[in-house]
């Protein structure tokens, strides 16, 4: 019996069909063992000299990124090697809003140069502006005394925002014009986006985030942020030529070089990087924004994350901020001066105070590094080779037993009081070694002002249920965060 022509035509298209399909399966499957292969084969060497670093049993792919929640490992020998030892570079913010960092070169040789932005002298140079944003936030906490617990954060947050564009960039009144409801709402929804962006792993791809709604959104809230940005550099280099013009037109008139006055009494950030810009080509316009962008997220929004976390842990001790308060009442008064920076290293229950908040609630749990160089551990049994990202969690170190004590989930400002215990680098919510945080100055200084301000004229009453806390661009409360501010009765 012989099959119809047209019924072995399509058997054959049927089975060249199918074996099209086979064999690209084949291939696909050839190149998914190459790529298991490949991922396997290539981190040998890292996983040959990790070997020695104690660690919990792994799983396949996942490693042992799962036990984290629930286990600990003492590795403070290595963490504080990591962050001192090893000339290491951070990391920079996942899908930050420009090309952040500067180059690594760059940095390394403009570091000197640029914390010179907030050495004690200069600081000293700002207190006029935290004391002024300190009053205005005690005035508006003042108008909410009769409310029901609320969120302070949004108050604290515009203050600190303030007080940055005022002292980084150099304008007294730039902050008039910069720090409106839609550049605050955009900032903070810029930092909702790239958290959720970064959490999903499909998106990190940029040609896939480009095809979703929040990449548009994402773009917007970014236009308004660096608007922001461009304003004050471009006003900022309009100001330095008008500057020199002046100064030629004075050399020319009068045959002697007489410098115009400094219209301002410090140095801004924003200034040094326009003078790293001169002696460094390779340092781009769009560089320095970003670093502008950079330095108003860590300047204003990690002093408002520990300004509040210090306000609820007052508000849940009334003998603790009675403690507070005297203090300020002695070292400063009860009058309306306001903190100037004679006062500050009198503030010493103060500082304790905020110590203690960084050490238990550091505004970053944890920070990156990246090995520039293999780095060797445990007198040589482990190393962690170059290229190798490292987490230094600083919330761990600021709560282990073994460095603090055995009350060292207890928050106790007392501790601060005496010489410390711990080892200096057990305390790393300024990080630690060459990376460390060059605002260090700056941020003592505006947290204890505000803080001083606050506890002078209002007293703090905290939500008493259970704090919870969740990991967001900074550490922030899930539940258990609400206060209630009413006017001290002033005696």
């Amino acid at each position: 019996m012989h099959l119809p022509k047209a019924t072995i035509i399509l058997s054959l298209r049927t089975y060249s069909l199918l074996m099209l399909i086979m064999s690209e399966v084949l291939w696909c499957l050839l190149m998914l063992c190459a790529c298991v292969w490949w991922w396997c084969s290539a981190p040998r060497r890292t996983r040959k000299l990790l070997a020695a670093l104690p660690s919990f049993p792994q799983l396949p792919l996942l490693g042992n990124i799962h036990q984290i929640p629930r286990n600990s490992i003492n590795l403070f020998q290595f963490l504080e090697k990591i962050a001192v030892t090893c000339d290491t570079t951070e990391m920079p913010f996942v899908f930050w809003l420009g090309p952040r960092p500067i180059l690594s070169e760059i940095w390394k040789n403009s570091i000197k140069k640029l914390s010179g932005t907030f050495t004690p002298s200069i600081v000293e140079g700002y207190q006029e502006v935290f004391a002024g944003r300190a009053a205005d936030l005690v005035q508006r906490l003042k108008a909410r005394t009769t409310e029901e617990p609320f969120d302070i954060m949004h108050d604290l947050a515009y203050t600190t925002l303030e007080a940055i564009c005022q002292t980084a960039f150099g304008f007294p009144k730039i902050s008039e014009s910069i720090v409106t409801k839609e550049y605050y709402d955009a900032f903070h929804r810029c930092l909702e986006l790239l958290i959720r962006r970064g959490l999903n792993p499909l998106l990190h791809l940029d040609f896939m985030y480009r095809l979703t709604p929040a990449s548009k959104e994402l773009q917007k809230c970014v236009g308004i942020l660096h608007n922001v940005s461009n304003t004050v550099i471009t006003k900022l280099i309009q100001e330095r030529e008008c500057a020199k013009q002046d100064n030629r037109n004075e050399i020319g008139n009068n045959g002697t070089h007489n410098r115009v006055p400094n219209r301002r009494r410090f140095k801004s950030f924003l200034d040094l990087m326009l003078e790293m810009q001169v002696s460094t080509p390779e340092l781009s316009v769009e560089q320095i924004r970003s670093e502008v962008d950079t330095v108003l997220f860590g300047g204003h929004e990690t002093v408002a994350t520990t300004l509040f976390y210090a306000l609820l842990m007052i508000g849940r001790d009334k003998n603790l901020q009675d403690k507070l308060y005297n203090e300020v009442r002695d070292v400063v008064g009860d009058g309306g001066r306001p903190v100037t920076g004679a006062d500050l290293p009198h503030l010493r229950y103060c500082e304790a105070t905020v110590l203690e908040t960084l050490r238990l609630f550091p505004p970053f749990p944890a920070v990156l590094r990246m090995a520039d160089k293999d780095l060797q551990l445990s007198s040589g049994k482990c190393v962690v080779p170059r290229g190798t990202v490292c987490a230094v969690s600083a919330m761990v170190m600021g709560r282990a037993r073994r460095l603090w004590g055995p009350d060292a989930a207890e928050y106790r400002p007392e501790r601060w009081l005496a010489p410390p215990h711990a080892q200096p680098a057990a305390f790393l919510a300024f990080s630690y070694g060459r990376r460390a945080c060059i605002g260090k100055n700056y941020a003592m200084a505006i947290l204890k002002t505000v803080l001083a301000s606050c506890v002078r004229e209002l007293e703090f009453t905290a939500e008493q249920a259970e704090l919870q806390l969740k990991l967001d661009v900074v550490l922030r409360p899930a539940s258990g965060h609400l206060l209630q501010v009413k006017t001290r009765n002033l005696k």
